[in-house]
Formats: C-alpha cells, structure tokens, sequence
C-alpha cells in the first residue's frame, strides 16, 4: 500500500494523470470517429485494435488508413501514444528511484542510530556493525 501510494504520488507530481487521462479520451473519441471515416475499420472493436497497434508501433498492416481523416487520426493517436509511453517509463524509473532512496536514508538512520549508542554496544554487535559498513562500502 506504501509503495502504491508512493507511485502515486509521483504520477500526480510529474501531471502524469492528465496525460494517461487525456490519451484515454483522445483513444476513445478516435476509436469512435475511426469507422466513419475508414471502409476497412467496421466496428468500435476493430478501431481500438487498429489504434492499439499504431500507438505502440506494432504496425501489423490488417487494417490501413486509407483516406485523410483515418490517417490523421492515426497519426494523431501513434504520437499521443508514444508520449504516454515515454512518459510512463520516466514515472516507473522516477518510482524505482525514489524507492532506492528512501531505502538508502532508512539504512543511513539506522546506521546513525546505531554511531550514537556506539560506547554502549557490546564486542559482538561493534564486530556486526563493523561488518554491515564494509560490505555497504561506505568508508571505500
């Protein structure tokens, strides 16, 4: 639930919610404006499968836009799409980032907290701390 919240968090800082948003109406108005104006699209279906397949570039050639309306909706939608995917990696990567250091400063304050009992610790928890710090490398 901390990790869900925490990617949430980054997804509304970086407006990303308005992106996703937006590119799902953009989606569904294109997938419903797509068989009016292309012969080979027929349906909702086929329209959502055809704009799938153009906005992540799979480009599998069943249906292609024929007439100018149909291939600027195409167009329209592939970009869209590849800014939703570029921005969903930064999101992902900013989330990763932001767990990897949140879990560096949790281990820093232990450790600290750890430095400031350091007179009442005994030998073998001074030889267990001595051992996290060299194989963490933080003295190298």
């Amino acid at each position: 639930m901390k990790r869900l919240r925490l990617l949430w968090n980054i997804v509304r800082t970086t407006g990303a919610e308005r992106v996703f948003t937006g590119f799902l109406v953009v989606l569904g108005v294109a997938a419903l404006l797509l068989p009016r104006f292309e012969p080979e699209v027929e349906d909702f279906g086929d329209a959502l499968w055809f704009l799938f397949v153009s906005f992540t570039t799979i480009g599998y050639g069943d249906i292609v836009p024929v007439t100018v309306a149909g291939r600027l909706i195409t167009v329209f939608v592939a970009l869209y799409g590849i800014l939703v995917v570029a921005l969903a990696t930064g999101v992902i990567v900013g989330y990763y980032s932001e767990i990897l250091r949140t879990r560096a400063n949790t281990s820093l304050d232990e450790l600290i907290g750890e430095l400031e009992n350091l007179p009442d610790l005994s030998r073998e928890e001074l030889l267990t701390l001595a051992q996290r710090i060299r194989n963490r490398h933080i003295l190298r």
